[in-house]
């Protein structure tokens, strides 16, 4: 008993060390390394033109710890200093992506991307600078330079025997898809307890707003409010058991292809740009050797065209490989020390010349403004109130309600079928009375139905079913409120079956 017990955590043990250290050519670290920086380069290249005012103790800069009432964080350097700091990052990533002084430069972009993020809490720092900053410095730890990369040419170069592709372990490789994993966990534990999430009030005002980009779907999905709760939960699911599924086999393909799309909808939907991408490129680290040689047989077969060279540059054959040296050899250094440099000192020279803040203007440097005391009284004043009907996202009436939201908008009942109301409140509002007062087709009041909406409440519902004791014909549904008529819905009750609105409506018209 006790030797099948050593046996068994043996054997777990051991798919441990097999899960971290099995030896593989980093194909996936390699891709990663090479697409990352561009990602990055989406929205730092724009803001390398403001580093004096965002970054600098020239500027104006907003840092992370201030947010936390802390007074002490990273120290803030001169507009030079931040310029060539900058610039240096920008460098340091291109020669990332082209695999010159991969493991040097992977560090420095490390720093320095950690540095200046967290100096603009407004604008830069964001959850995927956070995760770009980790895939950095988890690449830097890993063997991503030794294939496709400067530095393997010049290796090759100076030995001819070196092996093109070496294989090493690969543990780094796994920390990434780690904590893509971790990050998706706590993603599902947020929304969790985010109410808001699950009813789709969150997602559904963020589509019809363009706060981060255009959202080329956005409008068009508000108009469906059920999917928000329907997607949320999937998404929730997901999330949770990705971690868990996502490394073989046909949950592997599920897991990747459902973020593939979930991702591709942030922007439709949301215009989310850089986080989709950056998550599209970091999945590339369950690329597998086995991808990488079908995917070499099926160029090879559609191409017919030099078939031997794919084939014996993608070969996985076992080879010893060593670990890289930390940098390469005197003269690539030096050349990669005078180009860091140059970068430097040229953007320090154009930044000066560029005179940002006028400060060489032959009329001096520029004075502020006072503003004019007519503005700062309209500015400051409170006692202007919302217009009643500017409290109201819509207002609408079906039969299907979905986690909490009307899922259908139709426009002819029968008798003895619900009818929902459903006013969906703008925030923030304060505590509120609503009515749902229905009128006959000439403005007559039949019924008054009146709920309490209390300032955390979005949604107002009334459910109503009609009897025998109204005719046939068209009536109203009228939201008010703050002693105003806001919002109406006319809709034909009758006595036949329910038919789509659609056909009903041609119907009634003939």
């Amino acid at each position: 008993m006790h030797a099948a017990t050593q046996n068994t955590s043996q054997g777990w043990f051991d798919k441990v060390r097999e899960f971290f250290y099995a030896e593989r050519v980093p194909y996936g670290l390699a891709l990663i390394r090479i697409v990352l920086p561009w990602v990055i380069f989406i929205d730092g290249l724009p803001r390398a033109f403001q580093v004096r005012e965002l970054y600098s103790s020239d500027g104006a800069p907003a840092p992370l710890w201030e947010g936390y009432g802390l007074t002490e964080g990273f120290p803030f350097v001169p507009a030079p200093v931040a310029v060539a700091g900058y610039w240096a990052l920008m460098f340091f990533l291109l020669a990332v992506s082209l695999g010159w002084m991969t493991r040097f430069s992977l560090i420095a972009a490390t720093v320095l991307y950690m540095y200046f993020t967290p100096l603009d809490m407004i604008s830069t720092m964001n959850k995927y600078t956070v995760l770009s900053g980790h895939a950095l410095f988890l690449l830097s730890l890993s063997p991503c330079g030794s294939l496709w990369s400067v530095d393997a040419w010049i290796r090759r170069q100076r030995d001819p025997l070196t092996p093109s592709r070496p294989r090493f372990p690969i543990w780094p490789q796994r920390l990434i898809q780690l904590l893509i994993g971790i990050v998706y966990l706590a993603a599902a534990v947020t929304k969790l307890h985010t109410p808001v999430f699950f009813s789709g009030e969150h997602l559904v005002f963020w589509m019809l707003t363009e706060t981060t980009a255009s959202n080329p779907i956005g409008d068009w999905m508000s108009m469906y409010p059920a999917v928000a709760p329907l997607t949320a939960y999937a998404t929730v699911i997901w999330e949770v058991i990705f971690i868990f599924v996502a490394w073989r086999g046909i949950g592997r393909i599920t897991m990747l292809g459902f973020g593939v799309v979930f991702h591709a909808l942030t922007y439709g939907m949301l215009g989310l740009i850089v986080f989709p991408l950056l998550y599209c490129v970091l999945y590339l680290a369950w690329l597998h050797e086995e991808d990488v040689q079908r995917i070499s047989r099926w160029w090879s077969q559609r191409t017919g065209r030099v078939a031997s060279h794919v084939a014996e540059a993608v070969s996985t054959a076992p080879v010893n490989g060593r670990w890289s040296g930390w940098f390469a050899p005197a003269p690539n250094v030096a050349m990669f020390g005078v180009l860091t440099a140059v970068t430097m000192l040229a953007s320090v020279e154009i930044e000066r010349r560029s005179d940002v803040f006028g400060e060489r203007r032959a009329e001096g440097k520029p004075a502020l403004q006072f503003v004019p005391e007519a503005r700062v009284a309209e500015l400051l004043r409170q006692d202007e109130r919302l217009r009643p009907q500017d409290k109201v996202f819509s207002f609408d009436v079906g039969s299907q309600v979905i986690g909490g939201i009307l899922a259908n908008h139709r426009d002819v009942f029968g008798y003895d079928e619900d009818v929902v109301v459903q006013c969906s409140l703008t925030p923030p509002h304060e505590d509120m009375w609503v009515e749902f007062n229905l009128h006959d087709a000439r403005g007559r009041l039949i019924t008054r139905q009146g709920q309490f909406a209390a300032r955390e409440n979005l949604r107002v519902t009334h459910t109503h079913r009609f009897g025998e004791g109204l005719p046939a014909g068209e009536y109203v549904w009228v939201l008010r409120f703050d002693g105003h008529d806001i919002a109406e819905r006319r809709f034909h009750l009758g006595r036949a079956a329910v038919q789509p609105a659609s056909v009903a409506a041609a119907a009634i018209v003939e």
